[in-house]
């Protein structure tokens, strides 16, 4: 439906109401019997009734719409409005193209907001579907005031009494679920002709009547559409705008706690990876007690609507709840991924006495974020510090424990040998082209050890050696290589490189 169209309708709809329901009866015994009832009415809802004076004491506002253009909030509430209900979209999927402007200018501007939705539906699904999408427009935006459902179209009504009602529940259950302030709009004779009040009864009303002194309706209401007049900022084309006087005070949320202010979960099979936070709003009188639910690291971890934490990656976050009005709470989330496996290398190595020699963890998964700790068997063999590295102590053997935090290990056996007192088994000359690979073999005297051999080039642009003592040369010259044990014992070789 052309939603210009709708809204030109709409205008139509009340000034009919205006023309033809709330005329104004002519004629001295009309006159006399409109005053009798009116003066009844009063007494049976005198709560009700808006005087001027208590018209000017009563909070007041306005609902907006595409149709109103670029809103000037300020001056809006320069004139003494406080309230602003936004039209969050139509139907089942309209958005109106103004609601994010409109949502955020009027809460820049200090004035507290609510919503309405406008229903096509003939339906309870269509309007469950409704619901459904005016809560995808809210994307969980704070609210100070209800999430209404507009209800005017003909076609709606002319389902009946029972499905009306049947759908209006429906919308309203399923915003408050989501945690917002649910509300009814309409117009009176609609309220009156066309709901089940006792099926509504807990819902809040927010009833259309223009050109009255109060609404005659039988049953309490938070707020009264009473006209359609000139709001300086917010006219429409045709320069009038909605406008609402409010009964009922919306206590703000003064504090909010959640259920954990520290929560552990773990990445892996058959771990903690998710929980689910609660979260209660202080004060018990607050009229809107929606929590919002936020990550600050959501590489960490996320959290949906209904407080459930889902571990995403390793690391610490806030879970932060917070109420409409901004009143906020934090559980400090931290995410690990436990070890399965560990391994480190060989099973077995031999040193030299007074060697040292790092152990290099292999913790799977590969994010793991377990620390792994060391004990030995025997520290007057082989003395193990917190970071894995060893130091050959005296001659002999002992086991090394590697454990993570999650309580995996793996034992590597460690030798310990005298010191060696020389190194040979490197030649003094070698002669090679271009290109070539040499390895060389350093041997060391019987029951000694060096673990770790280094090796050294004097124009390593010339000759090559890696860690390994393999040589590759690459130029031709002449270059000292050195080959060297963790005690300073030495060789040297000279080589010659030719084409």
């Amino acid at each position: 439906m052309n939603e210009k169209w709708f809204y030109q309708k709409r205008l139509a709809q009340k000034q009919a109401c205006k023309k033809g329901r709330f005329s104004r009866v002519r004629g001295g015994l009309a006159l006399i019997l409109t005053i009798i009832i009116m003066i009844l009415s009063v007494s049976a809802y005198p709560a009700l009734a808006v005087t001027e004076e208590e018209a000017a004491a009563t909070v007041k506002g306005i609902d907006v719409s595409e149709f109103n253009g670029l809103v000037d909030y300020e001056a809006v509430k320069k004139a003494g409005y406080s309230h602003v209900m936004v039209r969050s979209g139509a139907g089942k999927s309209y958005v109106d193209p103004n609601f994010t402007l409109n949502y955020g200018a009027a809460g820049a501007a200090g004035l507290q907001r609510g919503v309405y939705h406008y229903s096509y539906a003939t339906t309870v699904e269509d309007a469950k579907e409704e619901a459904k999408a005016c809560l995808k427009i809210l994307d969980n935006r704070n609210l100070e005031y209800p999430v209404a459902y507009d209800i005017e179209e003909d076609a709606a009504f002319e389902t009946g009494k029972d499905n009306v009602t049947a759908m209006a529940v429906t919308f309203c259950e399923i915003i408050a679920a989501a945690g917002y302030q649910p509300m009814i709009y309409a117009s009176l004779n609609k309220l009156n002709d066309y709901f089940d009040y006792n099926s509504i009864s807990k819902y809040k009303i927010w009833v259309a009547n223009y050109d009255v002194d109060y609404p005659n309706y039988a049953y309490p209401y938070a707020m009264w559409q009473y006209k359609i007049g000139s709001v300086k900022g917010a006219n429409t084309g045709g320069g009038e705008c909605d406008v609402n006087y409010i009964y009922e005070q919306f206590v703000e949320a003064a504090s909010i706690t959640v259920s954990q202010t520290e929560l552990a979960l773990e990445i892996g099979e058959g771990r903690v990876s998710s929980a689910t936070l609660s979260a209660v709003v202080g004060n018990p009188e607050a009229t809107n007690k929606h929590v919002n639910w936020s990550s600050e690291d959501e590489k960490v971890a996320v959290v949906d609507a209904n407080g459930v934490v889902a571990a995403i990656g390793n690391g610490t976050t806030n879970i932060v709840a917070s109420t409409v009005n901004g009143i906020t709470a934090k559980c400090a989330v931290t995410v690990t991924t436990p070890a399965t496996a560990i391994a480190i290398g060989n099973k077995s190595l031999t040193i030299g006495k007074k060697e040292t020699f790092s152990l290099i963890p292999q913790l799977t998964p590969e994010t793991s974020t377990d620390a792994t700790h060391y004990v030995s068997s025997d520290e007057k063999i082989v003395r193990v510090n917190d970071d894995g590295t060893l130091t050959g102590v005296a001659k002999g053997s002992a086991e090394i424990t590697a454990t993570t935090d999650s309580g995996v290990t793996t034992t590597v056996t460690v030798t310990v040998k005298k010191a060696p007192w020389k190194l040979s088994g490197v030649p003094l000359f070698h002669k090679m082209k271009v290109h070539d690979t040499y390895q060389m073999k350093c041997e060391l005297p019987k029951d000694s050890a060096s673990n770790q051999i280094s090796y050294y080039s004097r124009n390593k642009y010339r000759v090559s050696v890696d860690e390994n003592g393999k040589v590759e040369a690459l130029k031709t010259g002449w270059c000292l290589l050195r080959a060297k044990t963790y005690n300073g014992k030495k060789e040297w070789m000279l080589v010659h490189v030719v084409e």
